[in-house]
């Protein structure tokens, strides 16, 4: 039997690949380039991607944004790729251990 892929597994090989992924978070849909998945400092799980497009409830786009994993679903990561936002800083994000990074 074949095992399918998780939408956290999506995630992390679109960002180990520099793939445009798009996802449904808290009921909208959004476009992004995801650039750290990591374990936060607080104990969550985080995506921290670029918004590119789709919805937003906090703000204008494009933008960084910081996304909850649990919270993500409906991951189609199939797309066209990226270049890393110049100035990128991993550091910046307090994670206690990353999975995947640009």
């Amino acid at each position: 039997m074949l095992r399918t892929e998780t939408g956290t597994e999506r995630l992390v090989r679109a960002t180990l690949e520099h793939r445009v992924a798009s996802f449904t978070y808290r009921g909208l849909r959004r476009t992004a380039e995801p650039h750290l998945i990591g374990l936060h400092e607080a104990g969550e799980a985080l995506l921290v991607a670029y918004q590119t497009g789709g919805a937003s409830g906090s703000g204008d786009l494009p933008g960084w944004r910081t996304f909850v994993l649990t919270e993500i679903e409906a991951v189609d990561a199939e797309g066209e790729t990226f270049s890393p936002q110049p100035g990128f800083t991993p550091e910046a994000h307090r994670m206690i251990e990353i999975f995947a990074r640009v």
